[in-house]
């Protein structure tokens, strides 16, 4: 019989990354994900893709498992697995498969999902837009060249009233203020 009591486990955090094509997005993500392996956290990793994409290749036993009719189909062989399903899968589920084996889970784009966001821009015309397109943003990263580098205490990531807005071309900086957000979510 199971406890009355049973412990309630927290989501598997998220942190996303969103912004237009070629904002860099994923240069971002990729360094995010590389900077918290190394301090020995298990990351994993989603990515929205607003076009339509092929599931397998042509002539797979896998993609003709999904031909005649199957509605998902899970690839396995001694060091990967790819599963594959026709139909979309919100970002919340995605992290929820995750579960146990992941600390933190990256994603790129969903802009609609409501986690934490890291939102890269170009200019400001794309920060007015996209304010409109996403929520839950807690750090602008800009290309323009005008912005002056601002500090970005730990609090002020945490706190969506006072979002900062840092500039791309201090990397260290920009990397600093990622990292202290990313790990701000793994607090209980």
């Amino acid at each position: 019989m199971e406890s009355q009591h049973a412990a309630v486990q927290r989501p598997v955090p998220v942190l996303q990354i969103v912004g237009y094509k070629n904002s860099g997005k994923t240069t971002l993500a990729c360094r995010l994900i590389h900077a918290l392996s190394a301090q020995g956290l298990r990351v994993g990793s989603a990515k929205h893709d607003a076009h339509q994409f092929r599931l397998d290749d042509p002539g797979t036993d896998s993609s003709k498992h999904l031909l005649h009719g199957a509605v998902e189909t899970v690839l396995s062989s001694p060091e990967a697995t790819r599963v594959m399903r026709r139909s979309a899968t919100s970002l919340g589920d995605i992290a929820e498969s995750m579960r146990g084996r992941v600390d933190l889970v990256i994603a790129e784009g969903f802009k609609g999902a409501d986690y934490p966001k890291i939102a890269l821009i170009r200019c400001t015309e794309d920060q007015i837009t996209l304010q409109k397109e996403a929520t839950n943003i807690r750090l602008w990263l800009t290309w323009e060249e005008a912005v002056e580098p601002q500090r970005a205490d730990p609090q002020s990531l945490v706190s969506p009233e006072a979002v900062p807005v840092l500039p791309l071309k201090d990397q260290a900086l920009a990397d600093q203020a990622v990292i202290a957000l990313a790990f701000s979510l793994l607090q209980p």
